[in-house]
């Protein structure tokens, strides 16, 4: 992308991040935005991630330490998932400990909800030097769910992708 994605202005929005905040915060009652540093303007509430370099599942890894609930986690880039889409997601995991969406070609690993009790397997995942997600769910039990509209899981990796969505 040549930037920073996460800080690309989105429409009447600061940038896509704000956006996507705003719309989880509908749903959610505790949004948190996990990040390098505190970038945001006008300020979010943003988890600081300390990791050399980022990897989802360093985040997954470290759900355990603040959490006891399925928390859901989703790529600042994808902003567009249908709120229907993530309560579904939700109401799927029942007695999963992921639950994430497929869009007839792919699974979306930074889609879903986790349960903190995975961290263990991403620990042990990371101690062995793997670092892919995909790992994870095929390690733990993991509702995937089908979903038709394969527009709402775009995710903004070059400025063609963000051109389209401005």
């Amino acid at each position: 992308m040549g930037s920073d994605k996460t800080l690309l202005a989105y429409k009447d929005y600061p940038s896509i991040t704000h956006f996507l905040f705003e719309r989880l915060s509908k749903i959610f009652e505790d949004v948190k935005i996990s990040a390098k540093n505190d970038k945001f303007e006008p300020k979010l509430p943003v988890l600081i991630d300390d990791f050399g370099e980022f990897s989802v599942l360093k985040v997954i890894a470290n759900l355990d330490k603040n959490y006891d609930e399925p928390v859901f986690i989703i790529a600042a880039d994808t902003p567009f998932v249908k709120l229907e889409t993530i309560k579904e997601l939700y109401l799927n995991l029942k007695n999963n400990d992921i639950s994430l969406p497929r869009d007839g070609e792919f699974v979306h690993g930074l889609c879903g909800f986790y349960n903190p009790k995975v961290s263990l397997v991403a620990q042990s995942l990371l101690k062995n030097g793997m670092q892919k997600v995909s790992l994870l769910r095929d390690l733990c039990p993991t509702a995937i769910t089908e979903f038709k509209d394969k527009k709402q899981f775009l995710n903004l990796n070059t400025q063609a992708d963000y051109e389209l969505v401005r």
